[in-house]
């Protein structure tokens, strides 16, 4: 397992998919003119969210992902590679939603298809 991903400093398993946002927070200032309809934009701060999904997990790989995501409170602590820094950062975010889809027995091992779970930074 390669060191790319970390929560609260723990190796977790990389990802199959992971996207990336970028969310500007505007004041109450910002809005558009009701005399010509121009835009007024005053950005307070810009806040990341990135979203994991892990493919073909075991259950029990699966299951600690889950319970380390969301089981230990929702403040961590995240490594990750950002693409607007160019480097991996480590940033506080909270965990959001996070689903599973498990559908997938062969006889030994139950697996878990798709697991999702979103991180903003906050």
């Amino acid at each position: 397992m390669t060191e790319m991903f970390k929560i609260n400093g723990v190796v977790i398993n990389s990802p199959t998919a992971c996207s990336w946002q970028l969310s500007d927070l505007s004041s109450d200032e910002s809005g558009r003119s009701t005399r010509n309809g121009d835009m007024s934009k005053d950005i307070i701060a810009q806040k990341r969210t990135v979203t994991f999904t892990w493919s073909q997990l075991i259950w029990a790989e699966a299951s600690k992902l889950a319970n380390f995501c969301k089981n230990k409170g929702a403040v961590v602590m995240l490594t990750y590679p950002d693409i607007m820094a160019g480097a991996y950062i480590t940033k506080r975010f909270y965990t959001g939603d996070m689903s599973a889809d498990y559908s997938l027995w062969n006889g030994k091992n139950q697996y878990v298809t798709n697991i999702s779970c979103s991180f903003i930074e906050m």
